[in-house]
């Protein structure tokens, strides 16, 4: 009787901690793809003011820089640049 009173709430325990380590986890790589994906967007914007990077600012460019992040808008410069897309 006394270990099926145990048992309940050190499972409980077991299970709160273990979803607080996954949380973090994939927290953290969240934090650092949300912090990656507004830098992009920055950097597009910022560069949309230089007068040699004309880069149209749309939904696709949008949606490549929000996913991409850093590299996403070296992609968008490029395909610009050699004129197959934006």
């Amino acid at each position: 009787m006394a270990a099926e009173l145990f048992v309940g709430p050190a499972l409980t325990l077991l299970s709160v901690a273990l979803l607080i380590i996954v949380a973090w986890k994939l927290g953290k790589g969240l934090v650092l793809l949300l912090i990656n994906s507004v830098v992009g967007m920055i950097i597009l914007i910022l560069l949309n003011y230089l007068p040699f990077v004309k880069i149209t600012i749309n939904i696709w460019s949008i949606l490549i820089v929000a996913i991409g992040g850093i590299p996403g808008i070296a992609l968008v410069v490029l395909l610009s640049h050699f004129g197959i897309a934006f």
